[in-house]
């Protein structure tokens, strides 16, 4: 009986918790692309029409995500959570070349410079996106396994954040130690998670384990890659 009762209470505690993380993700992304604009360091006509394209899918899928977890905490709109999800599918997918796309331009343009080492931010930025892929496609594979599914749509949407992140943690005087300061503070939204599952449900949920292996997996990887001679080179030829 206890456990009977229990488990719609863990299950509307799981929600309401994953709403407010998605409200989370949101403010951090408001933060951190609105921030030069709210400051009037950059404007919007600052920017040509490939970026606005790419503003607009990559804000359409955290709004998204944002409505998504509504519909699950209102209870009553399961069926049209279900049928956002294919739309959620279709911007996922389309998010993948316009990242790649947005992160050429941004060398290009020069408007990373100071930030991190070009080859560097080339090899994070596309290694992020295909780790968005991964895991949001393994959550809507996973569609009907929920606590795989939002486990694994909170860890893909993380890291549609990360280039954000890279802005605000970039600049800081770290030094050599930025990069796992930019580690440190993609990880920290799973860790919530991690924590939130160990106090409501006594453990962690196996998605939690593959998320963080895959962001540190591109953590391992985006160094080796960013430093090698090709990327360098290619890198600095876009730059120039």
């Amino acid at each position: 009986m206890a456990t009977a009762i229990h488990r719609p209470i863990r299950m509307a505690e799981e929600r309401w918790f994953f709403f407010v993380m998605s409200i989370v993700i949101f403010a951090t992304a408001i933060a951190e692309f609105g921030s030069d604009i709210v400051v009037g360091h950059v404007w919007f006509t600052d920017f040509p029409w490939q970026v606005h394209v790419h503003a607009v899918v990559f804000t359409s899928w955290i709004v998204l995500y944002v409505v998504q977890n509504w519909l699950v905490v209102n209870g009553h709109n399961i069926m049209l959570h279900r049928r956002l999800g294919w739309l959620g599918a279709g911007i996922a997918a389309i998010m993948v070349p316009l990242g790649i796309a947005a992160t050429v331009m941004a060398i290009a343009r020069g408007s990373i410079a100071g930030i991190f080492p070009l080859g560097f931010f080339l090899a994070m930025d596309i290694l992020g996106i295909f780790g968005f892929a991964a895991l949001t496609f393994a959550a809507i594979r996973l569609r009907n396994h929920a606590g795989w599914h939002k486990r694994l749509m909170l860890c893909g949407t993380v890291l549609v954040i990360a280039p954000g992140i890279g802005r605000l943690v970039g600049p800081l005087p770290l030094g050599d130690f930025t990069p796992f300061a930019l580690f440190a503070a993609i990880m920290l939204y799973i860790l919530i998670g991690i924590v939130f599952d160990l106090i409501v449900l006594r453990r962690i949920h196996p998605a939690y384990w593959w998320g963080a292996a895959t962001v540190a997996l591109l953590q391992m990887l985006a160094g080796p890659i960013g430093f090698s001679p090709p990327v360098v080179v290619f890198a600095e030829r876009l730059a120039s």
